[in-house]
């Protein structure tokens, strides 16, 4: 099966959903160096209290005890959402905002019927349409995260085929930790189109 090239441009009409996907990707590394940074404050805050209340080395102890506690807590739950991404390969690529593309011969009909079906079986609401080709579907905060937007497209390619272009990202853009969902989203509903073929170019491979 032979691999397609890269995607046409973008009709004039439409939003470019990877200018936005890039664009979020931009906010979302800042508010992790944010939230980083505020956590190594806070830790370290929480170390000379906890450091305080015994005195000399005992204290000492204690108080690097505490950072050190605080800081592998955080580093386990980086490495747990980096854990689950790599489980959910696919044409989409890793991160909170992840992205992909494939291509189909399938009807249209066909595509959009087996879009949706993947996203009852993700919980997620019915698509709502911003635009002709576009629809926009939402999945509810839950206890593990505040919910998710996906951002499904499909137009039509220069040789008759459709591209389908999928989007999943947090519904809260500070959330840069997903353990891997919007990853899983992005591919379930990208491996329900019938016929895919992923789409391969040098910015999606790298991510991939």
């Amino acid at each position: 099966m032979s691999t397609p090239s890269l995607p046409p441009p973008m009709p004039p009409n439409l939003v470019d959903l990877r200018q936005q996907h890039e664009r979020l990707e931009g906010q979302l590394r800042t508010a992790r160096l944010v939230v980083l940074g505020a956590s190594v404050v806070f830790a370290l805050f929480l170390a000379l209290l906890a450091g305080s209340r015994l005195d000399g080395l005992a204290g000492l102890a204690l108080g690097v005890l505490t950072f050190a506690i605080l800081m592998l807590s955080i580093a386990l739950c980086v490495a747990i959402s980096l854990t689950r991404e790599k489980e959910h390969a696919g044409p989409a690529g890793r991160g909170p905002s992840s992205f992909g593309q494939v291509v189909t011969s399938a009807p249209g009909p066909q595509v959009w019927e087996s879009v949706n079906a993947a996203l009852r079986e993700l919980k997620f609401v019915p698509g709502r349409p911003i635009d002709p080709q576009t629809v926009v579907s939402t999945r509810s905060l839950s206890m593990a995260s505040w919910g998710e937007t996906l951002t499904i497209r499909i137009v039509s390619t220069t040789d008759g085929r459709g591209l389908v272009t999928v989007w999943s990202r947090p519904a809260y853009p500070l959330q840069w930790i997903d353990y891997g969902r919007n990853r899983k989203y992005a591919n379930a509903v990208l491996g329900a189109v019938p016929g895919a073929e992923t789409v391969r170019e040098p910015d999606v491979a790298s991510r991939a």
